[in-house]
């Protein structure tokens, strides 16, 4: 576990939510995009229409995918507890 000051505590979990927020805006970027771009065309993948399979399943890959990515490269292990140094 990571020991940071608590200025570097707010600059990480600021970090933290803005690429997280990232990751959101690119799942709902692709959801709205796909479910507009194919609605209409007629076409079907897994009995379902194209614009539903591809947007569904399309967000639930791009949103793991990015799950995994924060976690390996973003997202850092540190106690949020206020403690004080000094005091035993």
């Amino acid at each position: 576990m990571k020991k940071l000051t608590k200025q570097e505590k707010h600059e990480q979990c600021m970090r933290e939510i803005r690429f997280t927020l990232l990751v959101v805006a690119i799942c709902c970027a692709w959801h709205i995009i796909t479910a507009f771009a194919l609605n209409g065309t007629g076409l079907y993948f897994l009995g379902m229409p194209a614009w539903f399979s591809v947007s569904v399943f399309g967000t639930i890959v791009i949103a793991l995918i990015g799950v995994r990515i924060l976690l390996s490269k973003v997202f850092v292990n540190f106690e949020y507890d206020e403690e004080e140094e000094g005091n035993d």
